[in-house]
């Protein structure tokens, strides 16, 4: 009733989550969390302003298939085929375009008003270059940023997770506040900053603290770094908008009536959290956030590029490097990773690593370049 008829696909995932939930196999049990009463409401929301038949899309994101053991994984995706939704059903993203226009963003088939930002130097500006791959997943941001969601983005390490956070943010023009998570971060690192000022140490609000008040989006980043209770005091700021600091200020949606105003923080309705986190689980051995936050946030996970995406991403990358050199690298690293997968090599070489490997040889071929522009003229005489 709270968002209108239910569609098939979404009557198939509440029928999955009772399934989930009753199942005699514990593996399954104790992943039906993440199909939550939260989780289903959210769902529900985002089918009703953004219709969709690609189910098996939505609990991809949902549960991070991608990232399961792999008893678990075939257990789940028996159970969710035996319910009727069916992996043919993920979207392709061949001809996914991104523009702006009149000072509004279009990705794919969603639009939203470009931001008027009064802090333009906090709006990230890097280098970007286009894939369908990522692009597709950017509209999905996009859908979920304008229901008001915050956001968390798990993949392994260099698959660019911080590099779509910020060309995200870049086309929405909304500026953004940072900070890095670490095993030795404690609350108080969290809430508050030193800063040497007039040669003085003074505590400052942190990068948390700022974007509550002005309204601009934190990008926190290594969040499975960080000790649990230490993430987990985001749980409360997320689910219901309220947190202590260690000053005794509190943060809350609304200053009560009568209270000292200048005792809250009150929360900027543009305020927005990004988390970015490592898969959990070995080689990154962190802990893992999506277990113990993920139903508070919409989940997304981001995996390297399929095969002709890394090509035609790594030749912007190295114009003058041969074609033939980019093909043999992305087989090899396609390789690496398929064994990572497997458990025959530790570490999951991701699109960074084969990328600054191009762009070495993109140097050296324009080293080489200029070269032979300097030597013609003397081989002529």
């Amino acid at each position: 009733m709270l968002f209108g008829p239910i569609p098939e696909p979404l009557h198939k995932i509440i029928q999955l989550a009772h399934i989930l939930r009753n199942s005699k196999d514990l593996t399954l049990r104790n992943i039906s969390g993440h199909l939550s009463t939260r989780q289903l409401l959210r769902i529900a929301a985002r089918m009703k302003h953004f219709p969709t038949n690609y189910a098996y899309d939505i609990l991809q994101e949902t549960f991070m298939i991608k990232f399961l053991p792999s008893l678990t994984r075939q257990a789940l995706e028996k159970t969710i085929l035996n319910v009727g939704i069916t992996p043919d059903e993920t979207r392709e993203a061949k001809n996914i375009k991104c523009e702006i226009k009149n000072n509004v963003l279009t990705i794919g088939k969603s639009s939203v008003p470009i931001h008027k930002a009064e802090n333009l130097t906090k709006v990230p500006s890097i280098l970007f270059y286009d894939i369908p791959q990522h692009l597709l997943l950017m509209e999905t941001l996009l859908q979920d940023f304008q229901l008001g969601y915050h956001l968390l983005l798990v993949g392994n390490q260099g698959v660019g997770k911080n590099k779509i956070a910020d060309r995200f943010l870049e086309l929405l023009n909304r500026p953004r506040e940072y900070i890095q998570l670490h095993r030795d971060t404690t609350v108080q690192t969290l809430t508050t900053q030193p800063t040497v000022k007039d040669g003085l140490l003074i505590h400052e609000d942190s990068p948390l603290v700022k974007a509550i008040k002005y309204g601009h989006v934190l990008v926190i980043d290594e969040a499975d770094k960080a000790p649990t209770h230490v993430t987990c005091i985001l749980k409360s700021l997320v689910e219901s908008g309220q947190m202590i600091l260690i000053d005794g200020r509190r943060i809350a949606p609304e200053i009560p009536a009568g209270r000292d105003p200048t005792n809250y923080i009150k929360i900027h309705p543009d305020f927005r959290i990004i988390v970015l986190a490592n898969r959990p689980g070995f080689p990154f051995l962190g802990n893992d956030f999506f277990g113990a936050l993920g139903d508070l946030f919409s989940s997304h996970a981001v995996d390297n590029p399929s095969k002709d995406a890394e090509i035609d991403l790594l030749k912007q990358y190295g114009p003058r490097v041969p074609v033939r050199t980019i093909k043999k690298l992305v087989g090899i690293f396609g390789e690496l990773r398929t064994m990572a997968d497997q458990g025959l090599v530790n570490y999951p070489y991701s699109t960074r690593e084969v990328v600054n490997i191009v762009k070495h040889l993109e140097v050296s071929m324009e080293s080489v370049s200029f070269f032979c522009f300097q030597i013609n003229p003397l081989l002529r005489h």
